[in-house]
């Protein structure tokens, strides 16, 4: 006669596979997280160079984001970095993290709506730093900058470029003030909420985010602590 298992035998079992659960499946989160995080480098690294070639075929002048809003018309017309760079990519799901979201919509006032992905507003899982971009000071102080008109910024012009983040993982579609980038008016980062969020700035990866900076190069960057990254730093 065949004796079964027992009620503590079966339960010894399940107690046992419980603890291999609850010790492995962390590590399958953390290697998932990590899959994505290589893809979503894969992807900045790509952006990155687009927006470098670029430069390159334009004079070494950095893709501009337009931005214009008039105040008696609640539209917006737009430019974004992915539209001046999109004949260098040609691919939509390299502006998607697969940590990430994505939202579009096409107002843009005065203009036909477009079809498809480019010419669309966009909130891309990536965003441009505005201070590389653009050349048009609305205002003083380390922080002097805008959204709205001004040419690209020469290369030649940016101090530093392997230390200036061009394009980072955000929110948003752009980062153009403090806040935006993660610091007060002071220059004090900002507390990193539990969604790994900082201003616009998205650390999707375990409190890390990937950033393609001003030489074409992609880094997996914990919280930035100092804005000088961020800002439009000129040669004296």
């Amino acid at each position: 006669m065949k004796r079964g298992f027992t009620l503590i035998e079966l339960l010894v079992v399940i107690a046992i596979i419980a603890i291999l659960a609850a010790i492995l499946f962390p590590v399958f989160a953390r290697a998932r997280d990590r899959a994505r995080m290589a893809s979503c480098s894969s992807n900045m690294r790509q952006i990155g160079l687009a927006a470098m070639m670029y430069v390159q075929d334009y004079d070494e002048i950095f893709p501009v984001h337009y931005f214009y809003w008039e105040p008696s018309n609640s539209d917006i017309r737009y430019l974004g970095y992915y539209d001046a760079i999109s004949p260098y990519t040609m691919n939509e799901q390299i502006y998607i993290c697969p940590s990430g979201r994505v939202e579009v919509d096409s107002r843009r006032a005065g203009l036909p709506n477009p079809e498809g992905f480019y010419g669309r507003r966009y909130w891309t899982s990536y965003g441009c730093v505005v201070h590389h971009s653009h050349i048009a000071h609305w205002g003083r102080g380390m922080w002097a900058g805008g959204f709205g008109g001004g040419g690209g910024l020469n290369l030649a012009d940016l101090v530093r470029p392997a230390e200036k983040i061009l394009i980072a993982e955000m929110r948003s579609h752009v980062a153009g003030n403090p806040a935006g980038m993660g610091f007060t008016e002071d220059g004090a980062p900002l507390e990193m909420r539990d969604d790994g969020r900082v201003g616009n700035m998205m650390y999707r990866h375990n409190r890390m985010m990937n950033a393609a900076y001003a030489d074409g190069h992609v880094k997996t960057i914990p919280q930035v602590t100092t804005p000088e990254p961020f800002m439009a730093t000129y040669n004296p």
